[in-house]
Formats: structure tokens, sequence, C-alpha cells
């Protein structure tokens, strides 16, 4: 019965060894855009524009406008990128 068990404890720990060191890397964490300066400085101007133009209502929604901007602008026509 130990033995069972220590097979099924060897086993087990292979299993999850296996799995883990096959998951591939989160896109997440995908930060090559933070070398692309020109990209980086229309965000840094709409975070700054958006947070001492409009109204407070309205800085949420002027934010996401202008990170569409840049993101237009810098990325077009790039699968998976929101615009």
């Amino acid at each position: 019965m130990l033995r069972r068990i220590a097979l099924f404890a060897v086993a087990a720990a292979a299993a999850i060894t296996m799995l883990a060191a096959s998951a591939a890397p989160s896109a997440a964490l995908d930060l090559s855009w933070v070398s692309n300066k020109g990209y980086v400085q229309c965000l840094n101007y709409a975070s700054a524009h958006s947070r001492y133009y409009p109204p407070g209502y309205q800085r949420e929604a002027d934010y996401d406008k202008m990170q569409r901007a840049c993101n237009r602008g810098y990325y077009p026509n790039r699968p998976g990128v929101q615009y």
C-alpha cells in the first residue's frame, strides 16, 4: 500500500513538473511596446491631457479615446489590438 502511495506521489510530481514546463508565457507579459518611444510619449500625453483638460466625468472617456488614437497611430492593422 505504501508503495502505491509513493508511486502515485512521484507520478503526480512528474505530471505537475511537465505541465508547468510546457506552459507558454502569458500575452499579458509582452512588454515590447515599452521600447517604442513614440508610442510611450503618446500615452504619456494622453494621460496628462485627460488628467487636466476635461471635466471629471469625461476624463475616462477622453483618455480611452486618446489611447485608441495612439494604438491606431503606432500599431495599425495589428491583430488582437483593440482600437
